[in-house]
C-alpha cells in the first residue's frame, strides 16, 4: 500500500472523505482541513506509520497546501526514521 493510499484510509476514517476526491493535488483548505484537523491527521499518521511527527513551527503548516505535500512530508519522515524502508510502500 502506498503512502497516498494509506492517507486515503485516514481521511476516510476521520473525515468521511472518499478517496475519489483525494488526488495528490487536493487542496487541504478546500477539504476543510484546518489546524485542529491537521493535528488529528498527524496523530493518525504517527499510529499508522509508526513514526514521530516533530513539533513544527506555524510556517511549516503554511507549506502543507495539498495532500501531495502531506504525503511527501510523511515519506520524508519515514525515510529519516526508518532508512531501511525508504522508497518502499507503506506496510499497513
Amino acid at each position: 500500500m502506498t503512502t497516498l493510499q494509506t492517507m486515503h484510509g485516514i481521511f476516510k476514517a476521520n473525515f468521511d472523505l472518499a478517496p475519489e476526491i483525494l488526488p495528490p493535488e487536493a487542496n487541504l483548505e478546500e477539504l476543510e482541513i484546518d489546524s485542529l484537523s491537521m493535528i488529528e491527521i498527524l496523530f493518525a499518521v504517527e499510529d499508522e506509520f509508526k513514526i514521530t511527527v516533530p513539533s513544527e513551527p506555524a510556517a511549516w503548516r503554511s507549506q502543507m497546501k495539498t495532500l501531495g505535500d502531506l504525503v511527501a512530508y510523511i515519506d520524508k519522515l519515514v525515510a529519516e526514521q526508518f532508512p531501511a524502508l525508504a522508497g518502499k510502500e507503506a506496510t499497513s
